[in-house]
């Protein structure tokens, strides 16, 4: 991720006391603020910057972890918490604290929206309004797991700015899945509820299992002996081994299909199936008298 620097963003020097801090803030967020800036983008992306810069250098802590991390900060956010993690428009999410069909939530776009400081109360005052309760900002978090976890579901415990959240992963979850823990984001304003953590999943493949859709993919190595006479072979699976028949004449690369060992569907509820994969061996050192068997072969057009 890009490297932000939110000194420069607030216009002080990186020794500037936390009332300054909030003081160049306070001025450029009049400046800038939406209700001063009515559909002007521009100011909009502004103080969405200024928004973000602010929650990190007016905090003791995510102050510290900046100026150490330098660079490798977003880095570390990226692969942690970070602000602004909702579901975009049109995304199915699985709510953890389960609000909603079979835990299941769709998201209609519109967002959290902004939540204001305090420190606007003045800005406020002179347009007429008060400002109220306002929910806290949602954070986002990535999560690997594997291919296993994935379709068997497991625990997590993750860290998000210092708080250790434990996290159930839904058997059959996908790569690109979301997961929603209410309450876990950022604190309410004047009262306001917190905001949501959102957790995106990446189901890593390993040297055994990949994952495509709710299909499991698995390479199965066998001998040339095997390939050509047929065989009875093991084959690994998300549920254990088991036997998988291959017959006389078996091609290398040959796909088998195995119904319903692969995982199951979060929505329609359907299981995907296992493919085997078959990985002919050729052998490297041949001795002298099987070579003469193959150039026999060779000579019948085998």
């Amino acid at each position: 991720m890009e490297y932000k620097d939110y000194y420069k963003i607030l216009g002080v020097d990186k020794t500037a006391s936390s009332d300054n801090i909030k003081k160049a803030y306070r001025k450029l967020a009049r400046k800038y603020h939406p209700d001063v800036n009515p559909n002007d983008k521009t100011a909009e992306s502004k103080f969405k910057e200024l928004q973000e810069a602010y929650d990190v250098l007016k905090d003791e802590k995510k102050r510290k972890e900046y100026d150490e991390l330098g660079p490798n900060y977003f880095n570390f956010k990226n692969a942690g918490a970070g602000a602004g993690g909702g579901p975009t428009q049109g995304e199915y999410y699985y709510d953890y604290t389960g609000g909603g069909p079979s835990g299941f939530t769709f998201n209609t776009g519109g967002g959290a929206g902004f939540n204001f400081e305090d420190i606007f109360s003045d800005l406020f005052s002179r347009s007429g309004r008060k400002q109220g309760p306002a929910k806290g900002n949602d954070l986002s978090a990535a999560l690997e797991i594997s291919v296993i976890e994935s379709v068997k579901g497991t625990e997590r415990i993750i860290n998000i700015n210092g708080d250790k959240i434990k996290v159930k992963i839904p058997a059959g979850i996908a790569n690109g899945g979301k997961i929603k823990v209410s309450g876990k984001g950022s604190p309410g304003l004047n009262g306001g509820p917190s905001g949501d953590l959102y957790i995106n999943i990446a189901v890593l493949s390993d040297n055994i299992f990949e994952r495509k859709g709710n299909d499991i993919y698995v390479n199965k190595k066998i001998k040339l002996t095997e390939a050509v006479l047929g065989a009875k072979v093991e084959v690994p699976t998300v549920d254990g081994k088991i036997m998988l028949t291959i017959p006389a004449g078996t091609q290398n690369g040959a796909k088998f299909r195995v119904p319903k060992k692969g995982a199951t569907d979060m929505q329609a509820k359907k299981s995907g199936d296992l493919i085997v994969i078959i990985q002919v061996e050729v052998p490297s050192n041949i001795a002298e008298k099987i070579k003469k068997i193959f150039m026999e072969l060779s000579k019948e057009g085998i």
